[in-house]
């Protein structure tokens, strides 16, 4: 039996306060899983959901949302545990519970199909939804998502070990979380980059009363790795950013593993966020290949 220390997350959750101000496009939303923020364009177009890999919430994704708006439908949320998305008791970051968070949203918001575009290990989450719910999910867009024995190598290099161990994981992440955010942004953009505003952005959401529940995603995707992630049926394409250090070591073509006809495209001066380092030339592959 594993021991779990997200229930830290869910306490400490609990006696936060929002003091942020949202434009009017965004919304609380009661899941089976907690309460979830939302941005929804709401118009009536074709349906990408987009997730932001944290720290990076969902106000980093405005000028992606915008762009993409031009021909789709964008509902973006943050996972429980990110932003301003609580965890309830239920979240326990599993590729199950994701997937089935991925298609409570969707029937919350009345969308009978869409497409994913998620990043990092929330495509894994991506991958599991498409998997399981082939009717509701009908195109992966990924980005800098390998496999997930890949992903195991990359957490044991680049996650402390003491994020991995349950409780105290949690623990050290609840005071440390603004510390963490601002040292993530140095090694996933390319060198000489400017991280100024990804830090500012996700420091204000965490002065605002947001979450970083990094451990608890790290240790629940510990608790995966032997999870079957396997789909060919669905079009899939994979964006790389070539110059993300956090994955120098990291095969892009280990997620063939898991989508054997998986399409991979390399963004060669993108590092750990091609579709916001890139956006322009991200959304005219999104819109090519819809």
């Amino acid at each position: 039996m594993h021991i779990t220390g997200s229930f830290v997350d869910n306490i400490r959750c609990g006696f936060k306060k929002n003091h942020h101000k949202w434009e009017p496009n965004f919304q609380l939303i009661q899941t089976d899983f907690g309460v979830v923020r939302v941005f929804d364009t709401k118009e009536n177009k074709p349906v990408i959901i987009n997730v932001p890999d944290g720290p990076n919430v969902i106000e980093h994704q405005l000028d992606l949302i915008t762009s993409l708006s031009k021909n789709f439908r964008i509902v973006c949320f943050e996972f429980p545990g990110l932003g301003f998305s609580y965890p309830n008791a239920k979240f326990d970051y599993s590729f199950d519970i994701a997937s089935k968070l991925i298609i409570n949203i969707l029937d919350v918001l009345k969308i009978d199909r869409a497409a994913l575009a998620f990043s990092c290990s929330n495509g894994f989450y991506a991958i599991k939804a498409a998997q399981e719910f082939p009717d509701r999910i009908h195109r992966l867009f990924l980005s800098q998502t390998p496999s997930t024995h890949a992903m195991e190598e990359w957490t044991k290099h680049s996650i402390p070990g003491p994020l991995k161990v349950p409780i105290v994981g949690q623990l050290i992440n609840a005071v440390s979380e603004k510390k963490f955010a601002k040292i993530w942004y140095h090694y996933a953009l390319p060198k000489n980059t400017d991280g100024t505003l990804y830090q500012d952005t996700a420091i204000k959401t965490l002065k605002s009363g947001g979450c970083f529940c990094l451990s608890s995603l790290v240790q629940g995707l510990q608790r995966e790795i032997t999870q079957t992630l396997a789909l060919e049926n669905i079009p899939t394409t994979l964006i790389w950013g070539g110059k993300d250090f956090t994955h120098r070591n990291t095969d892009k073509n280990s997620i063939l593993e898991h989508i054997p006809n998986c399409e991979i495209i390399e963004f060669a001066d993108c590092g750990h966020f091609p579709e916001l380092e890139q956006t322009e030339k991200y959304v005219k592959l999104l819109n090519e290949r819809f």
